[in-house]
């Protein structure tokens, strides 16, 4: 459970690394300016809060960590 957690996390920030560091300076700005940018945040800003808030809905296995069922 922990390994997925944090694999989620590793995702969501590879995608903001990509997001501003190429796809917003290169693509996004020349072509559609502040505007498109200002969509882009919060387009990424909702998915990570979406896969973040997944994470508290996640099932959990039985007997996890405790031998219990």
């Amino acid at each position: 459970m922990k390994k997925r957690i944090g694999l989620k996390i590793v995702l969501i920030g590879s995608l903001h690394m990509v997001l501003y560091l190429y796809i917003v300076p290169f693509m996004v700005y020349p072509t559609f300016g502040k505007n498109g940018i200002t969509v882009v945040m919060v387009l990424a800003v909702l998915i990570s809060a979406f896969v973040l808030g997944m994470l508290s809905f996640e099932r959990k296995d039985k007997g996890e960590g405790n031998g219990k069922y």
